[in-house]
């Protein structure tokens, strides 16, 4: 079953036992996986920040469109 099977480590379409690996390389790859990891909620973020500023920039946009509409319905 999956339980009995060894973990490994895939890089660069070659499969390693982490257990022939050294202490640095098993370093790297949890500092690798960690910045993999970083990489995934920087872009979380940054996509959560994209949308926030599109919607602010839609909503002045929107505002100043409004704020437009009504100067020249006043001036007729």
């Amino acid at each position: 079953m999956a339980e009995n099977e060894p973990n490994v480590v895939s890089i660069n379409g070659t499969e390693y036992d982490p257990s022939d690996l050294t202490d640095q390389q098993k370093y790297w790859i949890a500092q690798v996986q960690d910045l993999q990891q970083k990489r995934q909620a920087a872009q979380f973020q940054l996509d959560q920040i994209t949308v926030a500023a599109d919607s602010f920039m839609n909503a002045l946009i929107s505002s100043l469109s409004e704020e437009t509409s009504q100067m020249m319905s006043e001036d007729s």
